[in-house]
């Protein structure tokens, strides 16, 4: 099995050559995409010196030298990514000794499996991290808790109900995609979570390694989901992404009405973060009325959703 581990780089300076070479020190790693993202920091030159230093590492950059996120910069290491299977790291994350074995015995199997995913673990690199970690509650291991048939991976993924799994963790047979850039773009936050359940979707994913790491997130002060940003909307707006998909592609009712449920609780949630004082962002609410207007019975679904809530609430 032959590997392409995708990267982007944004202002990671510090990690990317670790995250680079833990994944050259795989034996199916044939090519690493750097993907720099317009970095603010010295991440550039960093890249350069490892692609000169490693005939195996391809540097790129978007057409413009400017930041896009990280979705277009997975959708850009893909399709410049050579071999039959994709894999992707963060810059400031790093894998561990025979990362691709198990996935490999699986893909190797069946060419019918679309890609394997697998556990990865949290490495903190201070105190702080620590406890800013602890207190997320997500645990030493992202992984799923029980081994789940590929037919009903989509669902479990949706209901949130056995775990997750993350990018670091995941091998794809590059045939798979649906798309060209199977990332959504105009997304900066939970791109990777819509490109996962929509894969599930698509494709036929197998469980590898669950309960060990095959990666290993830094958890450091410049971490995304340890900073300070409105969670709820974002979450709403990775919520709006997969309704709007799943509307397009006629999924199962169920389904769609899954996703309603949870796309409707984050728009609650952009008022003031509580049911109990819910104040309906303007925005918010257009889009909600606009859903009902052309899928009428989820109306029926929304009242549900919101006696439910206001009940968990104590009102």
């Amino acid at each position: 099995m032959k590997v392409s581990v995708v990267i982007p780089v944004y202002n990671a300076a510090e990690f990317v050559h670790k995250a680079v070479e833990s994944a050259l020190e795989q034996e199916q790693t044939v090519q690493v995409v750097l993907v720099e993202d317009g970095s603010t920091d010295n991440s550039l030159a960093v890249c350069r010196q490892l692609e000169s230093q490693y005939s195996t590492v391809t540097l790129v950059r978007h057409s413009d030298g400017g930041n896009h996120g990280a979705g277009a910069s997975r959708n850009l290491g893909i399709q410049r990514s050579d071999a039959s299977f994709v894999a992707f790291l963060d810059a400031d994350d790093f894998y561990l000794q025979n990362r691709f074995c198990k996935a490999q015995e699986l893909l190797e199997s069946n060419e019918e499996i679309g890609g394997v995913y697998e556990a990865i673990g949290v490495h903190c690199l201070d105190d702080a991290s620590r406890r800013k970690w602890d207190e997320k509650g997500d645990g030493e291991l992202s992984t799923m808790h029980r081994r789940i048939p590929p037919e009903k991976l989509c669902d479990v993924l949706i209901e949130y109900s056995l775990g997750s799994f993350t990018l670091d963790g995941l091998v794809v047979r590059k045939s798979s995609f649906w798309r060209e850039d199977p990332f959504p773009e105009d997304l900066r936050l939970h791109q990777d979570t819509v490109m996962m359940i929509q894969l599930s979707y698509y494709a036929k994913l197998l469980p590898g390694r669950l309960n060990e790491p095959v990666a290993m997130r830094r958890v450091h002060s410049g971490n995304r989901f340890l900073s300070s940003y409105n969670i709820h909307r974002t979450t709403m707006m990775m919520w709006d992404a997969l309704f709007n998909w799943s509307l397009r592609e006629g999924l199962a009712e169920d389904r769609i009405t899954n996703i309603f449920r949870n796309a409707l609780y984050f728009r609650f949630l952009t008022g003031t973060g509580r049911f109990s004082s819910y104040r309906p962002h303007p925005a918010a609410l257009a889009g909600l009325f606009w859903r009902l207007l052309v899928h009428p019975r989820l109306a029926f679904l929304a009242l549900g959703e919101h006696r439910r809530r206001r009940g968990l609430s104590g009102q």
